[in-house]
């Protein structure tokens, strides 16, 4: 056998090989991209209550001073989380 043709196969061999192994880690990073966008999916129906929730707070309670820094610090928990699901959802390829 020749050194190229030995060479090449050494290199096929070295590439089916890396092939077989790295195989759990694409299966890894597949069922975590599941996961998250799930999780984040799942998560986004009670938000949107949350959120629903806080348009008719601030629409009902707008005269009481009191209520609206509640509302307002629940909108704003709400939007923080809303821009974490994105992000989330962003980073792992999702929708």
């Amino acid at each position: 056998m020749t050194p190229i043709a030995s060479a090449f196969w050494g290199l096929a061999v070295a590439w089916a090989a890396a092939g077989r192994a790295l195989r759990p880690v694409a299966e890894a990073e597949a069922r975590e991209r599941a996961f998250v966008c799930t999780a984040s999916h799942g998560l986004v129906t009670p938000l949107m209550a949350v959120t629903a929730n806080c348009d008719v707070l601030e629409a009902e309670a707008s005269d009481q001073a009191g209520l609206a820094s509640w509302v307002a610090n629940i909108r704003a928990a709400a939007d923080e989380m809303a821009t974490r699901i994105a992000d989330m959802l962003m980073h792992m390829g999702g929708d």
